[in-house]
Formats: C-alpha cells, sequence, structure tokens
C-alpha cells in the first residue's frame, strides 16, 4: 500500500491530566500569598508635601475647632464687665495674592502669608515624614521659648514647675533626635487673625488627619502643649465672659489682656493655675490659664475671655453654669 493510500489514524482525544487541574489549583494560594507578601514588605509611599499659591484662604481646609473660630452672631452681646464697650475691629485675613498653602496628601495642612515662611516648613515635613520608621504619634506639640509649634520625637523641657507663662519656658532638647518642624509666633499668628496656641493646634491636626489618623480634641492638645494633669481639686459656680472694652489692656498680672486667648479672671485662684471649665448645660469644655482677677458681679465666680465662651458655647447666653478642675503642668527631672 503507499503511502497516498494509507489512511492517517485519528489522533486519540486529549485527555488532560490528572494531575495537570491539581498542580494549577495548588498554585494560586501560593501566588496569592507570595504577593500579599510583598505588597506587605513594599514600604508605604511617602506622603506628598506640596507649596502652592493660592488666589484666596481654602475654605475646605481642616479647621477642628470651628466652635472657637467662628465670628459671634450680630445679636450677642453677653453679660460682660463693660457692657457698653464696642468690640475693637479684627485683624484683616492675609491679602489673597499673599496666601500660601502646604498641602500634605491633597489636602490643605496650613496656610502662610509668603513662599518664604511656607518653603522651609514643606521641606521639613517632607524630611520628617518620609523617614523611615515615622509614626503620626511622633508629632508632638510643644514650647519653644514660649511659641507653640509642632516636633517630631520626645520633648524635654527646663520649664519651672509652675510656672506656664508667655516667657521662655521650654527648648527642644539639643540631642536624641528632637526635630522641630514648625512654630507659630505671635507676629505670624496676628496676621492669621488667630491666637498662636489654636493655630498651632489645628495645623497639627489637619496634618494628623492628612495623614490618615483622628485629630486630637481641643482638652487633648492643650494638655499635650502645656504637659498638664489633672488634680483631685475642683470648683463650680457661675461664669460670664468679658473681651469688648477690656481687649488690649493690662489684666492683674501684668500681662496684656487678649480676647481671643485662652484665658479667664479668678478671684482667688493664683496666676498661671489652669482650669478645665466645663459648660454643665452644653457638656463642652476648654483649658483656661488664670491671668487676671475678676468677676465683681453678683455670685459669679469665673470671668471668661470672650475666645473661650466662644469654646464652650457661653458666649450667646453670657451668664451659664460651670465646673471646673485645676490642672498642674508636669515636672520633668533633668
Amino acid at each position: 500500500m503507499s503511502p497516498a493510500e494509507t489512511k492517517r489514524s485519528p489522533a486519540p482525544p486529549l485527555r488532560r491530566s490528572r494531575n495537570l487541574t491539581p498542580a494549577a489549583d495548588s498554585t494560586q494560594p501560593k501566588t496569592e500569598t507570595t504577593l500579599a507578601a510583598a505588597i506587605a514588605r513594599r514600604p508605604p509611599a511617602m506622603p506628598r508635601v506640596t507649596v502652592r499659591p493660592a488666589a484666596a484662604p481654602a475654605t475646605e481646609a481642616q479647621q477642628v475647632f470651628k466652635q472657637c473660630l467662628d465670628s459671634p452672631p450680630a445679636s450677642s452681646e453677653g453679660v460682660k464687665r463693660g457692657a457698653t464697650q464696642q468690640t475693637p475691629p479684627a485683624p484683616a485675613r492675609p491679602d489673597a495674592a499673599t496666601v500660601y498653602q502646604i498641602w500634605v496628601n491633597g489636602k490643605v495642612v496650613m496656610e502662610l502669608p509668603s513662599s518664604e515662611e511656607a518653603a522651609p516648613i514643606a521641606q521639613r515635613l517632607t524630611a520628617a515624614l518620609g523617614s523611615p520608621g515615622f509614626s503620626v504619634d511622633q508629632l508632638r506639640l510643644v514650647l519653644v521659648e514660649g511659641e507653640p509649634g509642632v516636633a517630631l520625637g520626645d520633648v524635654k523641657s527646663n520649664a519651672k514647675s509652675g510656672d506656664r507663662s508667655n516667657e521662655p519656658n521650654e527648648r527642644l532638647a539639643a540631642s536624641g533626635g528632637d526635630r522641630l518642624l514648625f512654630r507659630v509666633d505671635r507676629a505670624l499668628a496676628n496676621r492669621l487673625n488667630r491666637t498662636a496656641d489654636l493655630v498651632a493646634i489645628d495645623w497639627l491636626n489637619n496634618l494628623r488627619v492628612a495623614l490618615g489618623e483622628a485629630p486630637l480634641s481641643l482638652m487633648e492638645a492643650q494638655a499635650d502643649l502645656y504637659s498638664l494633669t489633672q488634680t483631685s481639686r475642683n470648683l463650680g459656680g457661675i461664669t460670664s465672659w468679658y473681651g469688648p472694652g477690656f481687649h488690649n489692656r493690662l489684666t492683674a498680672n501684668g500681662e496684656r489682656f487678649n480676647q481671643y486667648a485662652l484665658t479667664a479672671a479668678h478671684p482667688k485662684l493664683p496666676f498661671n493655675t489652669y482650669l478645665r471649665v466645663t459648660n454643665v448645660r452644653s457638656g463642652e469644655s476648654v483649658i483656661v490659664r488664670i491671668n487676671d482677677r475678676g468677676p465683681y458681679v453678683g455670685q459669679r465666680s469665673l470671668d471668661l475671655s470672650r475666645q473661650a465662651a466662644r469654646c464652650i458655647g457661653s458666649e450667646k447666653p453670657g451668664v451659664v453654669r460651670y465646673e471646673a478642675v485645676i490642672l498642674e503642668p508636669q515636672t520633668t527631672v533633668q
């Protein structure tokens, strides 16, 4: 029989190896496990820090303590000392052309009046956030020569116990890896129409939110900034607030009264005593520092600054019942 006449035998049907399917199935979990392990080992993306000029202050910027920042209602005169005086005009916000925003991971963290002030802070943030082993918990509120700021790492204090006034009272340790990321001086705070401590706290919380962490509460941040601990001593009664007509006047301890600072007047408590004051009705609290004497009206035993009253929701009613706990600075052994 010639080759042409030879009939080609039909090819046997393709039979899948018994080991083929189990082998493929067995490799799949290994592949997924290997991929998951590689992702886990891969270092997280470094937070992106940028500086952008802005045509206007950002409305989407995190403002954690809006109750402390909003302008008072036009009808809110409250019950205060100097009831006939008018509130002095608030400092103007920076011109739109001079506002520079620092963004982290697509969120506005802070605004500064010039690029010369914003650029160094952005550089320090970039270096800190990209450092090996960085953790959000390493961000600490600090006082540097009496000015609030944020540092990376532990902070050592040379403050004298009980003296937490605006005098220089705390410095970053020269050793130990502490790094100051930014500080807020009075001039900058005035240009932002804010108090320096609230600016520093808000900027820290903006940074925490941009890095995916929850913001600190106002009292947590204040206690951290001034290294305060709770005592067993408490007091209560009726509190009012004062501000207009007393703004920029000398207080009983010699400071200039600032109605936008978190301070208070008390008849007897030592100056620079810290109180955690709670509005009994609203439950809102704020920490204030005693720097003045008063009030001298009726049964009132505490006179809050306008800003402090705003923080606990007592600005509009003017007079509220309060409860307070005395706080003390922690002492640091050098």
